[in-house]
């Protein structure tokens, strides 16, 4: 097998089926950003001709609007502190030896591999105004309610990113700083924090990304203000709204592209600053 692989045929039918495998997911993707210029009010064939005025609709919705601030609000929330909270969990994962590690380990990445809707559902029901609050914790279905859900599946994401390049920081610097008299926090604020520094910016660019992009537990805990996927979602009920809302899905899905593509190149950064 591996022969047929490295040999100029392997490579080519490989490479043929990279190609197709490329055309097959990012063509819906091609096709949406060119419906978004289409004068038609129907996004269907034949197109009609050139125009931004969808996009011009969009902007001045209100609704579509406020969405997309509570949205950026949300997504800056969750990056803050799905970050923070991953630099401590990643850090005690890669250079503490505890009991219960490989079990900490394992509930952190738990929401890689639940689907969204039983997280979505799990929150609902703890979050519900009409019983009382669980562990003293009274958060109404809203904004707030949809930050914890966004943190939840974000952290995962964070400790990924953080975890390994935590791990290949040489121990003995550390150490040595720690034989000069340098205090842990000054340690880990002099030497470990400037060497993560690109995978921390990866991870705040992922979690942020992971909160936009995200619907389904959105919509379950959302209270009066929605966010953007999800007034998204909703409004393609409606087939008089749905041109207005073709440019705004444009709009998440390259920006996504963007940071995602520049949270990779961070990455590589890093990378190359931990000799990696």
């Amino acid at each position: 097998m591996s022969d047929v692989l490295l040999s100029r045929r392997g490579r080519r039918g490989l490479a043929v089926f990279f190609g197709a495998f490329l055309v097959f997911l990012y063509a819906p993707t091609v096709v949406l950003i060119a419906f978004s210029f289409n004068s038609s009010s129907v996004a269907a064939l034949p197109f009609e001709g050139l125009t931004t005025r969808w996009y011009e609709a969009a902007w001045q919705n209100v609704e579509i609007r406020n969405a997309l601030v509570a949205t950026i609000q949300v997504g800056l929330g969750v990056a803050l502190l799905a970050t923070a909270i991953s630099v401590a969990v990643s850090y005690a994962l890669a250079r503490r030896r505890f009991p219960g590690r490989s079990l900490v380990s394992a509930l952190v990445l738990v929401p890689l591999v639940v689907p969204t809707v039983v997280l979505g559902v799990s929150l609902l029901v703890l979050f519900r105004p009409d019983q009382p609050p669980i562990f003293f914790l009274a958060v109404p279905l809203s904004l707030w309610a949809v930050l914890i859900g966004h943190i939840v599946i974000a952290l995962p994401f964070c400790v990924l990113i953080l975890m390994p390049r935590i791990a290949s920081i040489d121990r003995r610097l550390e150490e040595a700083a720690e034989d000069l008299g340098a205090s842990w926090m000054l340690t880990f604020r002099r030497i470990v924090l400037p060497l993560i520094t690109p995978a921390l910016i990866s991870a705040l660019l992922v979690a942020f990304v992971v909160s936009v992009d995200e619907v389904v537990i959105a919509s379950f805990l959302v209270g009066e203000q929605v966010t953007l996927p999800v007034y998204l979602y909703s409004s393609l009920r409606f087939a008089e709204r749905t041109m207005i809302m073709v440019p705004v899905a444009t709009v998440m899905i390259t920006a996504s592209f963007v940071l995602v593509i520049a949270a990779e190149l961070i990455r590589r950064v890093g990378d190359r600053r931990v000799g990696l």
